[in-house]
């Protein structure tokens, strides 16, 4: 195994019944919340009454903003931050999904630093990796998808320059978070999709390209991916079913918790970087969506270049039982049987099915090489250059 450092400073309370241990925690991180909330759903659904409910019978004051988009947007968080320094605010409450929970990050940091804006600070741009802290952050997720619940990453798009890139800091974890599966029963079919889509992508990443010298790391992973393909169709036929949003809420916690790369090889995400390159480029893309999109065509990009198809068969062996005495054919058959997965759960398109023309693919990755390689080929086990994206782009086209 590969030297590694684990730290998951994340209090984690899991269950409806948690509620009173989660509210009482928030004490340690001061008297005035901010609360960060969407589109609205939360409102319509009661949960942000349940949570002021919460606050107030332990005389916590709280302020609230309204308005994080999917993908959010650099100048809402501005304006978000601007809110919460004007108020005074103690900590950061997340009420919402990946988008919040990330700009929820970003919301902390730029009050803790006093600054005004966040675009500066995201990889690529002049201020990258200058932060100096964030005020505390507690998030209560209401879909399973993105795990920001217990990450330090923030994604943040830029309409203005069709852009979308990443700011982390240890400091930007969570101090603690509840996982109600409760707030998860009313989540929509194509919402709840693109999160399993999200949970898949985050252990499948690393368990690639990361190498056969973590079994234990290898385990963890294929567990949560079993458990997600197996979950989601039973969650399509019963989505009020509080146990089985339970399973996909946990199993998003856990898939980028950091023990799901213990003692591998540690490479970038490297579909997170195209799909952040079209999502940017398209803001209505869900992130789960854009990755579902990317999987067949990546995969076979992969073995295409004679590059972890020991790792494709061995995903064939452990998810769908495939036994074959070739390596090659068993990733083959490996790439075949998600691929029908993917159709059989609504997640199986092509880039012109979601508005990214071919016409677009040359400006897209020229954005991919720039931000998330630094000017040079990303590195997927070997140089994945620009004319490498575009053919991934490509063969998104195939999926019919």
């Amino acid at each position: 195994m590969n030297p590694f450092e684990v730290h998951i400073p994340t209090r984690i309370y899991f269950g409806e019944e948690k509620a009173a241990n989660f509210f009482d925690r928030l004490h340690d991180y001061g008297t005035h919340a901010f609360i960060i909330i969407g589109g609205g759903s939360v409102k319509r659904l009661g949960f942000l009454e349940e949570v002021t409910s919460h606050l107030e019978k332990r005389n916590m004051e709280f302020t609230l903003f309204e308005g994080i988009e999917p993908n959010p947007h650099a100048q809402t968080i501005d304006k978000a931050a601007a809110l919460g320094k004007e108020n005074e605010v103690d900590f950061v409450l997340a009420l919402g999904g990946g988008s919040v929970m990330d700009a929820s990050k970003a919301i902390a940091g730029l009050i803790h630093d006093s600054e005004k804006e966040i675009w500066p600070f995201v990889l690529g741009e002049p201020k990258h990796k200058t932060m100096q802290g964030a005020l505390p952050v507690a998030t209560i997720p209401t879909t399973a998808a993105t795990a920001s619940e217990v990450t330090p990453h923030a994604v943040i798009s830029n309409p203005g320059v069709k852009g979308k890139s990443p700011v982390s800091y240890p400091f930007f974890k969570p101090s603690a978070s509840w996982l109600n599966p409760a707030y998860h029963t009313s989540i929509p079919l194509e919402t709840t999709r693109d999160g399993a889509s999200d949970i898949l992508s985050h252990v499948f990443e690393n368990y690639l390209l990361g190498g056969n010298d973590s079994p234990p790391a290898d385990r963890y992973s294929e567990g949560i991916m079993q458990t997600v393909i197996e979950t989601l169709p039973l969650v399509e036929k019963d989505p009020e079913n509080k146990a089985l949003r339970g399973q996909l809420l946990w199993s998003s916690t856990m898939a980028l918790n950091t023990m799901q790369v213990a003692g591998r090889k540690l490479f970038a995400f490297i579909m997170h970087n195209l799909e952040h390159a079209l999502s940017g480029y398209n803001p209505d893309l869900a992130h789960g969506r854009g990755l579902a999109i990317l999987y067949p065509a990546y995969f076979k990009w992969l073995m295409e270049n004679n590059r972890a198809i020991d790792r494709l068969a061995l995903l064939g062996e452990k998810l769908f039982s495939i036994d074959s005495v070739s390596q090659d054919k068993a990733a083959v058959e490996f790439i075949t049987r998600f691929e029908n997965w993917l159709n059989e759960n609504g997640l199986y398109h092509r880039l012109s099915d979601v508005n990214i023309p071919e016409s677009d693919f040359d400006e897209i990755a020229d954005y991919a090489i720039k931000v998330y390689g630094g000017g040079n080929p990303l590195d997927a086990a070997g140089p994945m250059n620009k004319s490498d994206i575009i053919e991934v782009f490509k063969k998104t086209e195939e999926q019919v």
